[in-house]
Parts: structure tokens; C-alpha cells; sequence
């Protein structure tokens, strides 16, 4: 049985209702106001008011602009500092994939980020060349040689980043059936030799970037691992 509203109900309810109505006139009355104010307050000083933009403007600008050459000075003192094998050797593999990403960066890479994680999908850095091409790559900081399954593993994982390069990077080298693997393929593939000349600064990733004299794009013969980079070393994991 619905319940009958009682004459005192229904006056409580309206004024409740007149209580709200006078509350929103009362707001948009001082919204008016303030609003009158300040447009008279711009118009007054409208020097003052443009001259205090421009300067808050150009603050978070330069701010901006400070905290970004900040950094790039950082990445570039903690490259400098870690561009050797044996820092290399002795490296997380967050610091190996951290250790690359700065090494893109120094060719003049951007768009340079680390993608490393549980789905990666075999993906660890990905950037793009001055030249404008991209590249996808993968970072072994490892022990042991890299086998062809890893090899198949980044050529499955391209798919995922059509029109990307890919490069296999390591701290180690490549077995002879990872070569044959990666072989007829556009794969780049950096051992530890490669990765010392890269660290160096006498190795650059891009084959179609313009090098100064003395360094060397991929495709060019490099040093084999056995030619005095030591592969035989013991590599802290």
C-alpha cells in the first residue's frame, strides 16, 4: 500500500527545493561578479597581465629545457663511465639494456625507449636512426654463447615491428649455427668484439648513417672475439 504524503512532507520538500535554487542564483551571481572583475582587472592592466604570462611562459620553458639538458648530461657522464666490457661484464641485465639505449642515443637515435620486461615479446630497446630507420633490439647479457633458437626467437618477434631492423647484441658471442641461422637474413648481430668497438665509439649500428672517418658501419669486417677481446674471461653474472 503506497504510502500518502502528509501536507508537512510535502512543505519541508519544497523548501528544500527553493533552498537549493536561491544556493545556485546565489553561485552564479558571484560567478558573474568575479568574472566582471577580472575582465576589468585585464583590461585595466593588460601590460601587466601580458607581461607576467610571457614571463611564466618562458620559466616553465626554460625549466623544461634545463631539466632535459640535466639529463642528457647524466646519460652521457654514466655512459662515459660504463663504456667498458668489464663494466659491461659485471651489469644486471636492466643495466645491459640501459647500457644500449645510451649507446643508440650517443648516434643520434631517437625516439629511444626500453621495452624489457615479461612481455617484451623478445624485445628489449626500440629507436629510430637519424637516418629515420628503425630498429628493434635484443640484449643478451650473457655467459654463454647465443644459440639459434634465440636468432629465431627475434625473427619471430619482428613480426610485431614491421618495417624495424632487428639486432641481437651480447656481452658473449654467437655459435657457429646462429650465424647460419641469422645468415640471408637483414638481422644485425653484435658479439663482443662488435661490442667493444661500439663502446668505443669506432662502430656505429646504422649501416646508412654517414660516419666520420674511422668508423665502421656492421657490414664491415670487424675483429673476430678470438682476435684479443678475451671471450674466454670469466663474465660476472
Amino acid at each position: 500500500m503506497a504510502r500518502r504524503r502528509t501536507p508537512a512532507r510535502r512543505r519541508s520538500r519544497r523548501r528544500r527545493t527553493d533552498a537549493d535554487w536561491f544556493l545556485w542564483l546565489v553561485a552564479a551571481i558571484i560567478l558573474v561578479v568575479v568574472a566582471k572583475w577580472l575582465i576589468e582587472l585585464v583590461t585595466a592592466n593588460w601590460p601587466l597581465v601580458i607581461g607576467i604570462t610571457v614571463v611564466s611562459v618562458a620559466g616553465v620553458i626554460g625549466a623544461m629545457v634545463l631539466r632535459s639538458r640535466m639529463l642528457e648530461t647524466r646519460r652521457q657522464e654514466w655512459l662515459r663511465d660504463n663504456a667498458r666490457l668489464e663494466k659491461a661484464d659485471r651489469m644486471t641485465g636492466d643495466q645491459f639494456e640501459a647500457l644500449v639505449e645510451a649507446l643508440l642515443r650517443r648516434e643520434g637515435f631517437h625516439k629511444v625507449h626500453r621495452v624489457g620486461g615479461s612481455g617484451d615479446g623478445g624485445v628489449d630497446v626500440v629507436g629510430v636512426a637519424a637516418t629515420g630507420s628503425r630498429f628493434v633490439v635484443q640484449c643478451k647479457r650473457w655467459t654463454k654463447s647465443v644459440g639459434s633458437p634465440e636468432i629465431r626467437d627475434l625473427l619471430g618477434a619482428l613480426h610485431a615491428y614491421p618495417g624495424h631492423r632487428g639486432v641481437l647484441v651480447t656481452t658473449a658471442k654467437f655459435t657457429a649455427p646462429a650465424r647460419q641461422c641469422a645468415a640471408g637474413t637483414d638481422l644485425i648481430l653484435i658479439d663482443r668484439g662488435q661490442l667493444a668497438a661500439w663502446l668505443a665509439g669506432s662502430f656505429v649500428l646504422d649501416p646508412a648513417t654517414h660516419a666520420p672517418s674511422g668508423l665502421r658501419s656492421p657490414r664491415r669486417p670487424t675483429a673476430r672475439p678470438q682476435d684479443g677481446f678475451g671471450l674466454d674471461g670469466a663474465l660476472g653474472e
